[in-house]
């Protein structure tokens, strides 16, 4: 199923700089594609690939969060690392909180996996990401799941900085249709 309110891949630009802040692309809601419809909302699994690549980020912690159009903050940090995704995962600890994260030597497109909660209501449920810049985050790749790592609520609040509606439309990565 095709929509051209979301694209195959979506790229997050670096505002003030010139180059990018992350690319998304193979996203696949319940192993289905960027679309999916159901009879029910609940829990869906999202699969994506991911391609952190922020020169302009400088020594910055980066995360990129995702959520539903609409919603007052995002559900989930996908990825957490420093300028370029791939490699071996990191710990980094900050006082009680565990938090692993990647910081590559130069930018690899990796493999996230999480879940999302869909309201049970009928309607039709954007899917979208964006950049925070927090101290801690999660990560979502094979490798970061196997770590034991605290929820961090914090990236999550980025939602709606800089942008007080949320992430817009060229924010879509996919869309959960309930019937």
């Amino acid at each position: 199923m095709s929509n051209t309110n979301i694209p195959d891949e979506f790229t997050e630009i670096y505002e003030g700089g010139k180059g990018i802040r992350f690319k998304i692309k193979d996203v696949s809601i319940n192993g289905k594609g960027n679309i999916f419809t159901t009879d029910k909302g609940g829990k869906v699994t999202v699969a994506l690939s991911l391609f952190h690549n922020c020169t302009d980020c400088g020594t910055s912690v980066n995360q990129v969060i995702v959520g539903l159009a609409g919603e007052d903050r995002a559900q989930v940090t996908i990825w957490n690392g420093f300028q370029f995704s791939g490699g071996d995962p990191k710990i980094i600890e900050g006082g009680e909180k565990l938090s692993a994260g990647e910081s590559n030597t130069a930018p690899e497109w990796v493999k996230v996996q999480f879940q999302l909660t869909i309201p049970d209501r009928k309607g039709e449920y954007y899917i979208r990401a964006r950049y925070a810049q927090d101290y801690a985050g999660n990560l979502a790749t094979e490798a970061g799941r196997k770590i034991e790592q605290t929820i961090h609520e914090e990236p999550l609040k980025w939602w709606k900085v800089d942008r007080p509606a949320g992430p817009d439309a060229k924010s879509n990565i996919g869309l959960v249709i309930v019937e």
